[in-house]
């Protein structure tokens, strides 16, 4: 018999090896998931950040001088005409025409001064410095993205944190309250100018009115928010701006999702630093003094 009349016997093909599939690759893609990444990545942004400013050599000042002076120019004249209408229509109408019902349209000024600093100037200032001046570092480190310019900065060995990402998170961390006191003083020479006539009252009523009801925990509570909220808007902006997608869409959904971030950060703040700060100073419920 000759090998080509022996039959050929088939053998099966080995099955395949099982691969087990982790809990973490369920998970990865779901937005869950990348939302609690994503907030992972801007905490981790946040601490290297300040760790390096704080670290020699101290060389973001340069590039934090020139990017707070471009987010005062572009924010205040849209926080000081916002806030100025605001005060008319809260302060005038608002609290205005509750404390003429109440017989104590003197108190206005009081009324409008801790307004200012626990609800109104914080809530203005967070919004248009999330929408301005957070848009724009994140179309900025976006667009160098694109260009490629952040891979040319790793090949040369540049360490893009310090050099971009820290001058950014700390001119808005100054800058913040800057524009925070700025947009007060703007509201109270607009209450200054206008409410005496209104009321029918002197600008010294206002001011005894204004300055008895102010108290050192309020400013140093207003500082301390808005210090949070310009660290949360540099960090916010720099981590989209760094993560987005390639091309002009992807820069454009970073821009948008920095918005809705901030402005969703600013709301909360405001919301659970209230309800500590009342907690802790059980005094400062009492409204209007002097």
């Amino acid at each position: 018999m000759s090998t080509l009349d022996t039959p050929r016997v088939r053998t099966a093909p080995a099955p395949a090896p099982v691969r087990k599939v982790t809990a973490e690759e369920i998970l990865r893609g779901t937005q869950g998931f990348t939302r609690i990444q994503n907030a992972g990545g801007m905490g981790a942004l946040l601490v290297t950040s300040f760790r390096l400013a704080l670290t020699p050599p101290f060389s973001w000042w340069k590039g934090a001088i020139v990017d707070g002076s471009l987010m005062l120019r572009r924010c205040i004249m849209p926080l000081l005409v916002s806030s100025s209408v605001f005060v008319v229509g809260f302060g005038f109408f608002v609290l205005g025409g509750i404390t003429e019902v109440l017989g104590a349209s003197d108190r206005e000024g009081g009324a409008v001064i801790i307004g200012l600093l626990r609800e109104m100037a914080i809530w203005l200032t967070g919004m248009i410095f999330a929408g301005v001046a957070g848009s724009a570092i994140a179309a900025d480190l976006g667009a160098r993205k694109v260009r490629e310019e952040l891979d040319a900065l790793s090949v040369l060995g540049v360490d893009k944190t310090r050099v971009l990402v820290v001058p950014k998170v700390m001119a808005a961390t100054l800058i913040c309250p800057v524009l925070g006191f700025v947009s007060i003083l703007g509201i109270e020479v607009v209450n200054f100018a206008l409410a005496p006539s209104q009321f029918g009252w002197s600008p010294g009523v206002l001011f005894a009115s204004s300055l008895g009801s102010l108290t050192a925990p309020d400013i140093w509570g207003a500082l301390i928010r808005y210090l949070i909220i310009g660290a949360m808007v540099g960090v916010v902006g720099c981590y989209k701006g760094l993560t987005c997608d390639a091309g002009t869409e992807g820069v454009g959904r970073a821009v948008n999702q920095t918005i809705v971030i901030t402005f969703f950060g600013v709301w909360m703040l405001d919301a659970f630093f209230n309800l500590a700060y009342l907690s802790l100073f059980p005094e400062a419920q009492v409204s209007f003094k002097g």
